[in-house]
């Protein structure tokens, strides 16, 4: 054997030897890997029953070393059917029973009055009281009885047995007015039984529209030795008043009072004025300005454009204020 092909058989031998190594040294790594592997997983689920298996096939032969490698095969363990787990039967739900809710406290509403036949005059009465649908139920007229308890208030005052008037000729009013101060208040009057029902209107009217009287009491409030002392102090308070049994101002006819078919609305801003050579006479000391200035826009003053004198005139009643002398601003008379 030539030296040459002793070199060259050393050289593949060597090569073979070395490939021999690698593909040990191969196997090695891979099944140390593949047990560590197996460690970690065991350590990680110890209740496996997963076992992997490597299988290492050596080359059979030298030749074979150089054209094969080492495969891996890992025979895949069954996947474990997992237990089936008892679903829990899911309790029924309650509905709470519902809650009633509370109602509001509703803001009371106050009681209307039904009349006003028990409330003294002058008595001042809250808004939210007054039923304005009916107000018919606050302008009443009654007749004067003897003995009854307006009759004991004019006898001897106001009236007394006369041949021009009698007691059954009379009815008692009570009615609601605007004072003013814009409140609503009771009032009381005497009038002549023939215009009692015109009279109720009229003064009904005059509440819904807000008119305001100052007071409205019997003349014998302010009663003080005769009929005409009385009125003058009625003046004086600027008292709305009808019925008093007494001579006309200034004369000795009967006046339009003393049968019941006169009123007087309030003096104070109404004066009654006389005129002499042109120049105006009044007796209160307040009706100075009310003679001069007779201006529709002055508050509380009658005029022709005045509420009131509308609603008298149109049922027939006659202004003092269209006289040429005196002039009675107050008086409504028919």
């Amino acid at each position: 054997m030539s030296n040459r092909r002793k070199r060259r058989e050393n050289l593949i031998t060597a090569l073979l030897i070395a490939g021999m190594c690698i593909v040990i040294a191969t196997t090695i790594i891979i099944i140390v890997k593949i047990s560590t592997e197996e460690k970690d997983a065991g350590a990680t689920s110890p209740s496996s029953d997963v076992h992997t298996e490597s299988v290492t096939e050596l080359p059979a032969t030298t030749s074979e070393a150089t054209s094969e490698s080492t495969t891996e095969e890992t025979t895949p363990s069954p996947t474990p059917t997992p237990e089936p787990t008892e679903t829990p039967t899911p309790e029924p739900t309650v509905t709470p029973e519902p809650t009633e809710t509370p109602k509001p406290t509703a803001t009371p509403v106050p009681k209307k009055l039904t009349g006003i036949k028990d409330l003294d005059a002058g008595t001042v009465v809250s808004a939210d009281k007054i039923d304005k649908e009916n107000l018919g139920q606050y302008f009443t007229s009654v007749e004067i009885k003897e003995g009854d308890a307006v009759y004991k208030r004019i006898n001897g005052k106001s009236y007394k047995k006369n041949k021009d008037i009698k007691l059954s000729d009379l009815r008692y009013l009570k009615m609601l007015h605007v004072n003013f101060d814009g409140k609503y208040q009771v009032g009381e009057m005497i009038v002549n039984k023939s215009v009692a029902k015109e009279v109720l209107e009229i003064f009904k009217s005059l509440f819904k529209d807000g008119y305001q009287i100052y007071s409205m009491y019997l003349i014998d409030n302010f009663w003080k030795k005769d009929g005409a002392t009385s009125d003058w102090n009625s003046i004086e308070a600027n008292n709305t008043s009808c019925f008093c049994y007494r001579a006309a101002t200034g004369g000795s006819k009967l006046s339009k009072h003393a049968l019941g078919r006169a009123i007087d609305i309030n003096p104070q801003q109404n004066p009654y004025v006389t005129y002499k050579n042109g120049k105006p006479n009044y007796s209160h000391k307040n009706a100075a300005k009310f003679v001069s200035n007779r201006s529709s826009k002055t508050p509380h003053v009658i005029t022709t454009s005045d509420k009131a004198y509308k609603l008298f005139t149109k049922k027939g009643w006659t202004w003092g204020g269209s006289w040429s002398s005196p002039k009675d601003y107050q008086h409504f008379q028919k």
